[in-house]
């Protein structure tokens, strides 16, 4: 079977529909599985295994943790993810089976983008993708998957560790490329993003003002605590549902 190179568009000689195959005439490496043939990317790392530690402890501070007592030595993961551009903004898909909500919500890398190459990854860790792209396009957009072009296989370089914040032992995955901090799961005692908070109290300060004035201005008292009950249902709305900083 041969296909069109995405790249040069050159023909590829296939003998297989799914796994990874190099392009003959421009050696871009090329990722198959049933619903196609597309580049395969690697994104490289802007920080070293020495900022590992300054970072968390720069992302502790943010989330008013105690700074890290200790820390494993990290060591470097290349992780795939499906990336699709519609729909808004970017979306990382994993491309391997996992439950934990902090990769279900990861920004976009800001680094440089290169065809993926054994040579570039070194000594790190290199795991292999296992969910086809179709299904992920379909976990993540559902019934709107149809319409949603194919993805793109990338691997995203994370340092993984472990670090005892207070009592608490934490695993981590530190971007390598922007340094942004992933916990396994928030430790007792974070608290929101500045912005947050910000946002909060702009919204308490706002909502009570408003209440006080319906009930001050609005002269049957039935509809003054009518309006009064439901602006503090939306006050409690957006208090309940402010979202907090989970990466930095």
């Amino acid at each position: 079977m041969k296909v069109p190179c995405p790249q040069c568009g050159g023909e590829v000689q296939l003998q297989e529909t799914t796994g990874f195959v190099g392009c003959p005439f421009c050696a871009t490496s090329l990722v198959l599985d049933l619903t196609g043939v597309r580049p395969h990317l690697l994104y490289r790392p802007r920080h070293g295994a020495a900022e590992v530690l300054p970072l968390l402890r720069r992302w502790c501070d943010a989330q008013g943790l105690p700074t890290p007592s200790s820390m494993s030595i990290p060591h470097l993961v290349y992780h795939p993810f499906w990336r699709y551009g519609a729909q808004g903004r970017p979306r990382l898909v994993p491309a391997w089976p996992v439950l934990e909500t902090r990769w279900t919500d990861l920004a976009l890398p800001e680094a440089e983008q290169v065809i993926y190459d054994p040579a570039a990854i070194g000594t790190a860790q290199l795991d292999e993708p296992s969910i086809v792209e179709a299904a992920a396009r379909q976990r993540a957009f559902g019934g709107a998957a149809a319409s949603v072009p194919p993805g793109d296989l990338v691997h995203v370089p994370f340092y993984e560790a472990q670090a005892m914040v207070g009592p608490h032992r934490l695993q981590v995955s530190l971007e390598a490329c922007s340094g942004r901090v992933y916990p396994e799961r928030m430790p007792p005692g974070a608290r929101a993003s500045g912005a947050g908070q910000g946002f909060g109290m702009t919204a308490a300060v706002l909502g009570f003002a408003g209440m006080f004035l319906e009930a001050m201005l609005i002269p049957p008292a039935w509809l003054a605590a009518t309006l009064v009950g439901l602006t503090g249902v939306a006050l409690y709305w957006m208090l309940v549902n402010n979202p907090g900083g989970r990466s930095l």
